[in-house]
């Protein structure tokens, strides 16, 4: 079983509707003993929300009733994948937590790509600004984008010819980054703005290929380090470790770490990342309804025994407050920036693939911090609070406020 704080992922909870008539009392018939299947798995491991002994029964009686009145009165298409999915969609959604889900076979196979922190594709960030431009926000700097010259700011607009203007981002990227393109080269058209404001059309040819996501960021301001944590994927704490040693190597007089915007990750990866920075002692106590108690400490192998600030805001949220909350309540680290989100709870990924297909993300657990606090749903609080004072423009570091601040606190 693998655990991961689930904020970052909601995204992936976007139900799919296709087209085409399915074969409706077939699909019902599988729908109930889908149902049957999965609750029952539920039950066996006491995670499910129903009495004993009537779990089954309601169910199935339940799907017969709202299944023969679709068969008979519902005129439209219908899709007996999409009816067993969003059926067990709905089964899951009945638990009131919006943590919860179940994700159909292929949704738990792109949620997987992204959390195991690799992926077939070109290694961009791509953000819809409007229903006819599609930009570059950030690049894998080892990526197949970044190679072939494709720059942060470049406005996608054909891909091998075709024109993307109109395209929705979810779908460009579907033709982009799946494991069948591995290989393949692409002509990318971007547009270009140039610094005497105009702007050029170039052809960039990029070749598909495994992608590790770089989800820390290193820069120094002065004799003050800065690291930026994107994510908690797997992966990243290796990454950290290499930024951690590189820090060392340099002497810096402290360092500013920032998880603003991070929603979290895996709680395996924020408890390495924190044993790099403390010396022996209480991380965080996990309380789970099957496991108990159990407690994460630090191992005093490595420490950091320099001044440290934590910049956050009210999207950093789970793994980002385990790691910005130890530091705190251990006394390592000053938290500024602005209240967090409050996300104290942890979810499991229970893969289905080898029995009905998909997988289930369940709440399991609670964490509190080496305190005893629990923040889900209050935050953390700052040591200095501050807004965000939004920029005109592109982001520039040197007009960050927040940071300024920070660097400010690090020099006093």
């Amino acid at each position: 079983m693998y655990y991961y704080d689930e904020h970052k992922y909601e995204r992936f909870n976007r139900e799919r509707r296709s087209k085409g008539r399915g074969n409706f009392p077939l699909g019902f018939i599988y729908g109930v003993l889908f149902s049957v299947v999965v609750f029952t798995t539920l039950w066996r491991f006491d995670l499910g929300p129903f009495s004993e002994g009537t779990r089954s029964e309601k169910i199935v009686e339940k799907t017969e009733v709202v299944g023969k009145c679709i068969e008979e009165y519902y005129q439209g298409e219908i899709n007996e994948e999409d009816l067993v999915d969003g059926a067990t969609k709905g089964m899951v959604a009945g638990l009131g937590d919006k943590y919860s889900v179940y994700y159909s076979q292929k949704e738990y196979e792109e949620m997987m790509k992204d959390i195991e922190g690799s992926y077939v594709g070109i290694g961009v960030t791509l953000k819809q600004e409007d229903e006819n431009t599609i930009r570059v926000t950030q690049l894998n700097q080892n990526g197949p984008a970044a190679k072939a010259g494709i720059q942060e700011g470049d406005r996608f607009l054909k891909l091998d010819g075709e024109d993307i203007t109109g395209m929705a981002l979810d779908e460009l990227v579907a033709q982009i980054k799946s494991d069948a393109n591995e290989g393949r080269k692409f002509t990318i058209t971007v547009e270009r703005r140039k610094e005497d404001g105009t702007t050029e059309v170039l052809d960039k040819k990029v070749v598909c290929e495994k992608v590790t996501v770089e989800s820390i960021e290193v820069k120094q301001f002065g004799n003050i380090g800065y690291i930026r944590i994107i994510g908690f994927d797997k992966g990243t704490d290796e990454q950290f470790q290499v930024a951690m040693e590189n820090m060392r190597n340099k002497s810096v007089d402290g360092i500013v770490f920032d998880v603003r915007d991070n929603g979290g990750g895996s709680l395996d990866t924020v408890v390495a990342m924190l044993d790099e920075l403390l010396p022996e002692g209480l991380l965080l106590t996990e309380k789970s309804k099957k496991e108990g108690d159990e407690e994460f400490r630090s191992t005093d192998k490595v420490s950091y025994d320099k001044p440290m600030v934590v910049l956050m805001n009210g999207n950093s949220a789970s793994a980002s407050e385990i790691f910005a909350g130890a530091l705190q309540t251990r006394g390592a680290a000053k938290l500024i920036g602005t209240k967090s989100y409050g996300k104290g709870v942890v979810q499991s990924v229970l893969s289905l693939e080898n029995s009905c297909g998909g997988g289930l993300r369940l709440t399991t657990a609670e964490y509190f911090l080496p305190n005893g606090e629990s923040i889900h749903e209050k935050g953390l609080m700052p040591d200095v609070e501050i807004e965000y004072e939004k920029q005109k423009g592109e982001y520039k570091a040197e007009n960050d406020n927040q940071l300024a601040k920070a660097l400010e606190v690090m020099n006093q």
